[in-house]
């Protein structure tokens, strides 16, 4: 067994790792319990709080699409507006995204032909029920695909192969993850959108956020200007960039979310939920005093989990 296997092995979470980080009660009964893993580091990516074992390997998601932004950046993608947002969005595809999309692309001289993601319906229950079909447009991670082929046409690299691993836009977001995160990546996957899936620690996606954030602010700005291009008016990432903090939610329970100084923190739940995510990153940054009562307050109002009893609420779901 090699080193990094051996790496591997010991930081692969197992699940005493996971510890309950946030429960639902319903007339004064806990009904359900999470357990998941988080993170909250400073600006020099030291754990100030966590919960769980930080230092365990967990695949992102699409939480780390914003420093893929980054990388298409760098490569020489000149996106501004709600445009750029598309690229680090997992979009519900109302018309208004699917709009974005396409302008991406035909801003290189692209049609959605190009892309490689794979079709679906819209999530958005309007734009599913007004759908004539599924298309790649729609699929949630086709803003990212997007950018992907825009960074690599302005860097004159191959289109036909933009999801290869071993492709520069790849292998530039790869490095920009590891720069970030300060950590070295020791395993790659395949995303459910067909693009390389990198595991890093907890508390390494942490650290990426929280640099992203303070490095980028131009990003930044834009993202809080059309939250909405980020998933949806209603998602948890773009109901805290309402309250002016950048987030982004993954598959699988994990979510970000990044201050302008640089802090970061990054949840992952264990059972792949994500209603829990958004709470318990929200109750480690107020807890360090990095979110103000009243802003901490509209959140868990905009974020409640209800236990409902017809049309009483009877309980909460709330971070522990």
């Amino acid at each position: 067994m090699t080193n990094d296997e051996q790496t591997l092995r010991l930081l692969t979470p197992t699940a005493t790792d996971f510890v309950e980080v946030a429960v639902l009660e319903r007339d004064g009964i806990v009904e359900s319990r999470h357990r998941g893993i988080a993170a909250l580091v400073g600006p020099d990516g030291k754990v100030i709080a966590h919960r769980g074992s930080a230092k365990r390997l967990v695949y992102p998601r699409s939480a780390i699409k914003p420093i893929q932004v980054v990388a298409m950046q760098r490569a020489g993608m000149k996106l501004t507006g709600a445009q750029l947002v598309i690229t680090a969005a997992s979009h519900q595809a109302t018309p208004a995204h699917q709009l974005l999309v396409e302008q991406v692309l035909a801003s290189v001289g692209l049609n959605p032909d190009a892309l490689q993601c794979p079709v679906a319906w819209p999530g958005n229950f309007d734009a599913r029920a007004g759908a004539a079909g599924q298309t790649r447009v729609a699929f949630n991670c086709s803003g990212k695909h997007a950018g992907f082929l825009a960074a690599t046409v302005a860097a004159g690299w191959d289109t036909a192969t933009y999801l290869q691993l071993d492709h520069p836009i790849q292998q530039l977001t790869k490095t920009l993850l590891e720069e970030y995160s300060g950590e070295r990546i020791l395993k790659t996957t395949v995303d459910g959108c067909g693009a390389p899936l990198h595991l890093m620690t907890v508390s390494g996606i942490a650290t990426a956020m929280g640099r992203f954030v303070a490095n980028h602010p131009d990003i930044v700005a834009e993202m809080l200007e059309y939250p909405w291009v980020i998933g949806d008016i209603s998602t948890p990432d773009a109901i805290f960039m309402g309250e002016g903090i950048a987030a982004k939610l993954g598959a699988e329970g994990v979510f970000v979310a990044g201050l302008a100084d640089g802090h970061g923190v990054a949840v992952k739940i264990a059972d792949g939920s994500l209603r829990a995510a958004p709470l318990v990153a929200l109750k480690l940054l107020h807890d360090a005093g990095l979110v103000s009562d009243e802003v901490n307050e509209r959140l868990l109002e905009r974020l409640a989990v209800h236990s409902m009893g017809g049309s009483v609420s009877l309980g909460v779901l709330s971070a522990i």
